[in-house]
């Protein structure tokens, strides 16, 4: 019994293209008819097509599907299958993370009504960070970083921030700074060397949601004025610098620009 190229790549979604390449790599051996010059497929080649379907979805690539094929040892199956768990366990907790940035995006905007300038006292958190004189410094040393470029490429699991440094939370007038923020929670999902970056972390935090306004008025100080106060009041002493993170940008129904951050204050009481 033959199978026609047409049949095959129908069944198995495939064009014919796609089985002519698999043919090139030595994949599938069809034979041709002598009068027309037709491919037609054994038996054998749609099990062997079944089979390469088969580690294809399990994330192997062309090349290790013909090494796996053609010849491979017992170890060096087991550890293909082991690379590619590794691959899929990265692949998992990168899906994670994201959809907790998604969720806790959700939360914040969802109550940005109710809870915009209003200081909450919240269990301890922490980020990575490095940071800058200005967002030109923080540009003009990603081609000498490649941590920089770790950080961007895993946007948005970090986040360009606005930096308050510790001197201006204890009052002295001090300007702030700019950086890229990489909450720990996220750090099996971010591939960074971590150890060049500042750990920002305390037993509490003081965070406030606030909206910023147009480029031109912007300023987060409204929300760092309240974060203070509170702090004051709550007798709260900041332990190292605090930081920004980014929830939403957008132009809303009257081509507004709306932009939702919130800032977190490491304290202890």
């Amino acid at each position: 019994m033959k199978v026609s190229i047409s049949a095959l790549s129908i069944a198995y979604g495939l064009t014919p293209e796609a089985l002519r390449y698999y043919e090139e790599k030595g994949l599938l051996t069809p034979d041709r008819a002598a009068s027309s010059g037709f491919r037609r497929f054994s038996l054998q080649d749609v099990q062997r097509l079944g089979i390469i379907k088969s580690l294809q979805k399990l994330g192997f690539s062309l090349d290790e599907v013909r090494k796996i094929m053609t010849s491979c040892t017992l170890e060096e199956l087991v550890a293909m299958m082991d690379g590619q768990r590794r691959k899929l366990r990265q692949q998992i907790e990168f899906t994670r993370a994201i959809y907790n940035r998604l969720s806790a995006a959700t939360d914040v905007l969802r109550d940005s009504p109710l809870v915009c300038l209003k200081p909450q006292l919240t269990a301890g958190c922490a980020a990575y960070l490095v940071d800058f004189d200005s967002v030109a410094a923080l540009w003009n040393s990603v081609p000498t970083m490649p941590l920089l470029r770790d950080l961007i490429d895993a946007l948005p699991l970090t986040s360009y921030c606005t930096v308050v440094p510790l001197d201006l939370l204890r009052g002295r007038s001090v300007p702030l700074r700019t950086g890229v923020c990489a909450p720990v929670e996220y750090l099996t999902a971010i591939r960074a060397d971590f150890s060049h970056m500042a750990l920002l972390a305390g037993p509490r935090a003081v965070r406030v949601v606030f909206e910023l306004c147009p480029p031109e008025v912007s300023s987060i100080q409204p929300a760092i004025d309240a974060a203070l106060a509170f702090m004051h009041e709550q007798n709260l002493t900041p332990v190292c610098a605090g930081y920004t993170r980014q929830y939403a940008w957008f132009r809303d129904e009257r081509d507004r620009l709306r932009h939702y951050s919130e800032l977190i204050l490491p304290v202890s009481e």
